[in-house]
């Protein structure tokens, strides 16, 4: 028992946290209970000692009898309906009514008794302390203790639930992406530490599961690019011009995903550098917007800036816009697409906006993860892989800037990327 005691599993922590409190607040309300049931002796002892006082006593000695600097009254039985003792007409009645002819009542906060001798009243006005006023007395005793014992509880489960601190740590952790937190143990006991072992230990899985995918993505290019480069040289035996013209399109296309994915993920893993260009704003973004026209769904664009040049990477930004402008096309119902293009301060902001099927609110967290699709059976309609929104956040995090989207179902999705420094970057970047 003693060794379950000393265990420091949150439920022995917190079973003598109960036990510790249970007991002092038995104590304090037996100390209540023994001062209130000790008064109906006293009450008691202090009749039966006041007759004996009284008792056999002459009206002039009893007037010289002084108790605690109170004189004792004799009123006559004759003269007790009068005015002036009208204060004491009940505990007269009283002592009339009891047995003993003895008498005793509460007067303010004070007590006073009454005997009846003969033909007269003996009257004490006023001696000792009421119980009213005690227990008042003991009740506050009993709050003070209540609210101590409260104070300690919550200091005690405070301390037993820290380990919920670092816990919580680890899943904000988590949920930004640092999967290479760890949860320090020296900090949690009990099933907190079993419980932050497993986190942990999961971390390190998605960690590994992360790289995994990374690995993968950085193997696609390489092993895509040499059927690539035979199909380059295939195309020009292709006689029809247009076909030709056609393929290579889609082989420059092709190279240039294949390019951005290397570009990102090198870059994230600190194996690249990222080398910006100074560009021509209304040209790439028109350019851009007419080749994603479809004649299905309307593209406007929209430009709030009179800077005709920003810094960026080509490539990047060509990859970036084309995912999010054919995303936004491919789901937006056939409704028209805004490409806005706006400046403040420094930064570039780009929203792509369409009127579409939208994505519920607890799916979105998850739409930049690769391989994620909210519908599946969108993936044999597309054709995609999932990868489309995952290679804009890892281009946008690789220019340091930042991608957020809003959407609602039925009233379509807005993406917005922030690209900071894009009117002013630095010699280093450019």
């Amino acid at each position: 028992m003693i060794k379950w005691f000393l265990s420091r599993t949150v439920f022995s922590m917190l079973w003598i946290n109960t036990v510790i409190s249970t007991c002092v607040l038995t104590l304090v309300l037996v100390f209540t209970l023994q001062r209130v049931a000790d008064e109906h002796p006293r009450r008691y002892l202090s009749k039966t000692l006041f007759f004996n006082l009284v008792a056999d006593k002459t009206p002039e000695q009893l007037m010289k009898i002084d108790i605690d600097g109170v004189h004792l009254l004799s009123i006559p039985v004759n003269k007790m309906n009068d005015p002036i003792y009208a204060s004491y007409l009940s505990l007269m009645n009283m002592a009339l009514q009891d047995p003993d002819g003895i008498a005793m009542t509460a007067s303010g906060n004070r007590y006073m008794a009454a005997v009846h001798n003969n033909d007269h009243f003996i009257i004490l006005p006023r001696f000792g302390r009421s119980l009213t006023s005690q227990a008042w007395y003991l009740i506050g005793w009993l709050v003070a203790a209540i609210a101590l014992i409260l104070v300690a509880n919550f200091y005690s489960i405070h301390l037993l639930t820290r380990p919920f601190i670092e816990l919580r740590r680890g899943v904000k952790h988590a949920n930004q992406g640092d999967l290479n937190y760890q949860i320090p143990l020296e900090k949690t006991y009990g099933e907190y530490r079993i419980l932050a072992k497993s986190f942990n230990h999961m971390l390190h899985r998605l960690r590994h599961i992360h790289e995994a995918r990374r690995h993968m993505l950085l193997a696609i290019p390489h092993e895509v690019r040499t059927p690539l480069a035979r199909l380059k040289v295939r195309k020009d035996l292709i006689t029809d011009e247009p076909l030709r013209l056609a393929i290579l399109g889609d082989i420059v296309n092709i190279e240039r995903i294949l390019d951005a994915i290397l570009y990102t993920e090198k870059t994230q893993s600190g194996e690249g550098d990222l080398v910006l260009r100074k560009l021509d704003l209304p040209s790439i973004f028109q350019e851009i917007i007419e080749e994603q026209q479809n004649g299905k769904s309307p593209i406007e664009l929209k430009i709030f800036t009179d800077r005709t040049q920003f810094y960026s990477h080509p490539v990047m930004l060509v990859v970036l816009m084309r995912n999010l402008i054919s995303n936004a096309v491919f789901y937006g119902l056939e409704q028209p697409v805004t490409v806005t293009v706006a400046r403040m301060d420094d930064s570039l902001i780009i929203t792509v906006t369409d009127q579409g099927i939208g994505i519920a609110e607890e799916l979105q967290p998850f739409l930049t993860e690769p391989f994620w699709r909210t519908d599946q059976s969108r993936q044999r309609e597309s054709g995609g892989y999932g990868l489309g929104l995952y290679i804009c956040k890892t281009i946008v995090e690789s220019l340091h800037g930042q991608l957020r989207i809003e959407s609602k179902p039925k009233q379509g999705t807005s993406v917005q990327v922030t690209l900071p420094n894009a009117f002013n970057a630095t010699d280093s970047e450019r």
